[in-house]
Order: C-alpha cells, then sequence, then structure tokens
C-alpha cells in the first residue's frame, strides 16, 4: 500500500526571498493512520510546507518549488483545484482566513455543500461537528461574534465535517483558554481512535499532544529536517541542537532540565513520567514573589465599565484600577472580555457605559497623538496595525512622525529588529513573515515609542522557546525601566513568572484580582470554572506535597 503522504527533497521560495529557501530538501512519509508532530522554531517553513501538503502551492506560488508531493501515490499537481481538500483538511493557524460565510451553521455547511451531501443528512453532519468542538450552541450564532478561540474550534469543525484522511493542525491552541485547550486535544485523541485519519500537528506548545504522536519531524531555521523520528530518542540523543534551534519542549520538560542535579538518564516528557518517577524539584528562582506595587500614582482609573455588541452583553461593571510600574497579567476564559476590556482601556473603542480616565483626566478629552505617546497597544491579529510595506519602515513609521534624524531612525530600528530576530528581514513586507515574526514585528513597533503604558494582546502566540525567552525579556526590562504592563495571555507560565498581578475576567466581569501565588492558591474547582489551570510548575510542586504527605501518614 502507497503511503498517505509522500515528500520527496521538497524545496520552496519566494519571489522576494531569492537567496534564500523556506523549504531545503525536505523528504518524509506519512502513513495511513499515523500521528506526526511537526516542530522547529517560528518562520522555519512548518506553515508553507502544510500549504504544499494541501495543494495550495505550488498553484497559489509567488515563488517557485521544487521537488514532489504525493498523497495516496498521487502527485499533488495532478489534482484537480480543491480535490485535495477532501483528503487533506487544514486548520490554518489564523483561522478568519478560511472563512467566507456570515453565520457558524452556514459555514460548516459550506463545505459539506461543495462536495455534494444530501440535505436531508446536512443538518446532523452539521451538529456533530459542531458538537465535537463544544459550539453548538453557537450554531446560529454570526461569525463576527465569536472569540478568537470560538474562531478556532469553528475552523476545526468545518473540517471534521468532510471526514478527511489527514487532519492538519497549525497551532491549534493558540487562541484557546487552558481548559478548552484541554478539551480540544481530548477531543482529537478521541476522534483518532474513532477514526482512520491520519494527523499532523504543527504546535510549539507541546504539553497534551505528545502521547498522541508517533513520530516527530523537526526542521531547523533553514527549513531543512534535521530529525525524524520520536520525541524521545530526539530529547535523549540531540538535545543541544534542539535548543540551539529553538525548539520548545514540554513545560515539565523545560523545568527538569533547568534542575541543578537531576538524573539525566530518564527525561520525563509528560507530568505523569514525572510522577512515575518524582525528584524533588528546587524552587529557588521560580517562586520568589515579585514587586507588589510601590506607588500610590494611578495610571489608568476604570469605574463601572460596560460593553454591549448586537445586544450581548461582553463587559458587565468592570472598575479597575492600574497603577504606575505594574505587570498585569488579564486572563481569563476565551470569550470572557478581556481584548475588549484591553481595547476600551487603551482608548480603542468605547465602552457602552462607565468612565475612564488616564493619569487623572477623563480618557474622551486626550488628543489621539497625545493618547498614543502614553499608551501603546499590540493587537491580537498583528496584520491588524501593519501599514506600511516592509518591516524596516513599519518599526520607524512613528519615529519619522516625530521627525527624528536618520541617523537615530536607522540606530533605533536596526537595535529593536536585531533584538526581536527580524534584522534579515528588514527588507520584506510584513504580510510575507510567519505568524511568529508578524508578532514579534507588532511587538517591536510599540516598544520604538518608549510609552509609558503598554497594553498587549497575546503576545507570545506563534513564538518559539528562544523567540518567546528574548521577548519576554525585553518586556521584563521595560517594565524593570518603570514601563506599565499589561498583557492578554493564556499562557499560565507567564503569568507565574513575570505578573505582580493578575485580574481574571469571567463573563464580562472581574472574579479575581490578586498576585499570581494567591490565584494558584484557590480551589481547583474554581479555576476549571474560570477555565484557567495551574502552571505545570504549580502542578509538580502540589504533586511533591502531595506524595510528602502519603509518606509521612502511612
Amino acid at each position: 500500500m502507497n503511503p498517505l503522504i509522500k515528500v520527496d527533497h521538497l524545496y520552496l521560495h519566494f519571489e522576494n526571498q531569492q537567496n534564500k529557501n523556506t523549504l531545503s530538501n525536505v523528504s518524509f512519509q506519512l502513513e495511513h493512520n499515523e500521528s506526526m508532530l511537526i516542530l522547529g522554531p517560528s518562520g522555519c517553513g512548518k506553515s508553507t510546507l502544510t500549504f504544499c501538503l494541501n495543494g495550495l502551492y505550488p498553484r497559489e506560488l509567488d515563488g517557485e518549488m521544487g521537488g514532489d508531493i504525493f498523497i495516496n501515490g498521487r502527485k499533488t499537481t495532478n489534482y484537480r483545484p480543491g480535490e485535495i481538500s477532501q483528503s487533506v483538511g487544514v486548520v490554518f493557524q489564523d483561522p478568519e482566513t478560511q472563512f467566507c460565510m456570515l453565520t457558524v451553521e452556514d459555514e460548516v455547511a459550506f463545505g459539506l455543500e461543495n462536495i455534494c451531501v444530501p440535505h436531508e443528512v446536512m443538518d446532523e453532519k452539521v451538529d456533530e461537528a459542531l458538537r465535537l468542538v463544544n459550539m453548538l450552541s453557537y450554531k446560529r450564532s454570526t461569525i463576527t461574534s465569536l472569540s478568537g478561540g470560538q474562531k478556532q474550534k469553528l475552523a476545526l469543525a468545518c473540517i471534521l465535517a468532510l471526514e478527511p484522511s489527514l487532519l492538519i493542525l497549525d497551532e491549534p491552541t493558540a487562541n484557546l483558554d487552558p481548559i478548552a485547550s484541554k478539551d480540544l486535544i481530548s477531543t482529537i485523541h478521541a476522534l483518532k481512535n474513532k477514526t482512520n485519519c491520519a494527523l499532523i500537528i504543527i504546535e510549539h506548545q507541546l504539553d497534551g499532544w505528545v502521547e498522541l504522536a508517533d513520530r516527530s519531524l523537526l526542521l531547523n531555521r533553514d527549513g531543512e529536517v534535521f530529525y525524524d523520528g520520536s520525541l524521545r530518542h530526539a530529547v535523549d540523543s540531540m538535545l543541544p541542537q534542539i535548543e540551539e534551534q529553538g525548539v520548545w519542549l514540554p513545560k515539565v520538560t523545560q523545568y527538569v532540565l533547568n534542575q541543578k542535579g537531576f538524573p539525566n538518564q530518564f527525561i520525563p516528557l509528560t507530568i505523569q513520567e514525572f510522577l512515575d518517577r518524582p525528584y524533588h524539584l528546587d524552587s529557588s528562582g521560580w517562586e520568589t514573589v515579585k514587586n507588589v506595587r510601590q506607588t500610590n500614582d494611578i495610571f489608568i482609573d476604570a469605574s463601572t465599565i460596560s460593553w454591549s455588541n448586537r445586544h450581548r452583553d461582553i463587559l458587565r461593571d468592570v472598575s479597575l484600577q492600574i497603577y504606575k510600574g505594574e505587570f498585569i497579567a488579564i486572563i481569563g476564559a476565551n470569550g470572557s472580555g478581556k481584548t475588549s476590556l484591553s481595547r476600551i482601556l487603551a482608548g480603542i473603542q468605547k465602552p457602552t457605559t462607565g468612565t475612564i480616565h488616564v493619569r487623572g483626566k477623563a480618557l474622551k478629552s486626550w488628543k489621539e497623538s497625545h493618547l498614543r505617546a502614553e499608551v501603546g497597544y499590540v493587537f491580537q491579529n498583528p496584520e491588524h496595525q501593519f501599514i506600511t510595506n516592509t518591516v524596516f519602515d513599519e518599526v520607524a513609521f512613528s519615529l519619522r512622525l516625530k521627525e527624528y534624524p536618520q541617523k537615530d531612525i536607522s540606530e533605533k530600528v536596526e537595535g529593536i529588529l536585531e533584538t526581536c530576530r527580524l534584522s534579515q528581514h528588514k527588507d520584506d513586507h510584513p504580510y510575507s513573515l510567519s505568524q511568529g515574526q508578524k508578532r514579534r514585528l507588532s511587538v517591536a513597533t510599540m516598544m520604538i515609542d518608549n510609552q509609558n503604558m503598554l497594553l498587549l494582546d497575546e503576545p507570545t502566540f506563534g513564538q518559539d522557546a528562544q523567540s518567546n525567552l528574548e521577548l519576554m525579556k525585553l518586556l521584563e526590562d521595560r517594565h524593570s525601566q518603570g514601563t506599565t504592563m499589561v498583557v492578554i495571555t493564556h499562557d499560565m507560565e507567564i503569568v507565574h513568572h513575570y505578573a505582580t498581578r493578575v485580574v481574571v475576567l469571567n463573563e464580562g466581569r472581574v472574579v479575581a484580582d490578586c498576585s499570581p501565588l494567591e490565584l494558584w492558591e484557590k480551589s481547583i474547582s474554581l479555576l476549571q470554572q474560570w477555565q484557567l489551570d495551574l502552571p505545570v510548575f504549580v502542578q509538580l510542586k502540589n504533586s511533591e506535597k502531595e506524595a510528602y504527605y502519603v509518606s509521612t501518614s502511612s
């Protein structure tokens, strides 16, 4: 029997990158019903490879592609346009790029109509697909009313309805809250056991996926395969190369590798593996109490903020004071109102009711240019803020508006591009970057202006391990210099290691406002009700305590 997928010496480069291949000499096979993780640093060509597998490239490619790709023994170039989608289903990194209808129901039905599914069974198939991703209650909703995480679930439902032979998930949990991520992974596990569908997962956050994958394909920064085999063998035999390339490892693996004196003959890839061979974790450096508020200077005072959209209450009576120099994490379930609150605090959208003061002055009284000099905002979707044709010009734009000397502009822009690992892309169009690179560019455009406050909506989305560390160090350095940071995130590790204060939203209301350590002390049932989970390190420390109590009581 032919393998489901065969890739033979694939290379690809884009028209605007003639001197560098995005993918180089990539070869691998995927068998029927096999599961594979594709891992690599941001910008190494993982998503580009997806476009090759589903036939979008070379048909829509502005560049050159060579080598061969076979699906069920047939070259992808011999398929008719759209034909491959019946065998290969892709949930893209940005789900909005694959929607074409107005409502949830119509979007799922669209693909079924294209393959001529009879109308008498279509409703049942639509309902079943939405049920699998816990979106059935949104069946009549408009797509524009959904949160980012809900859109990700809808994109998955659209693919599942078609019952493909291969399902490709491109960072499927990037926009999901912790509990929704677990639910999605559990759903994929169940689907894998119930169907003969092969699976390719492109992910940076590996927790939950390791047990599902039969193999791992690792790409380096030059778009070359440098490993093909089990993740266990890769960690045991080539850890230095993995770390040098910035490939994420499971969080429990990261913590264990940071331990001094931890036995290196066995490195756990899952929490269960750690529990099966418990070792003491040194908590120094991980549980230090961060500097709490050291000033009574209120930077933003939001009072009784409410906001409704299409007759739906998004925010309800939110009051919040943000003090100068804080590092605040705003967390909560998908659709809880985090992005809406941040946009209102930044003056990008107006509340339905309530008042906001920035540095003691009513927000509505601020001149727009003066407000932007005080408050910077990084959008959840980076493309929403790009306005120029090159990466360099994007970062330089605000400096040119302020009529900085060209020498100063060049020095500042080159410096921030180097820090954000974007120097080699300075002449590229922002839209040609990978999602992770776009995110770093969006952060760079705000960091260059030295505002007194930065609001960042999911700043680490799509980042590899090295980029994530460098980006958070950049934010931490700015915070240490007095910049007030407000970060929206689903990453509990960021909350634990960087935030001085955490604000939890649930159904549009503030339900907790405390330090991270105080939040982790709340009951698991309450955290789960808010769609939150404990950071992995806290889970490991709690397991140590439980093991201690069991041993001393026996």
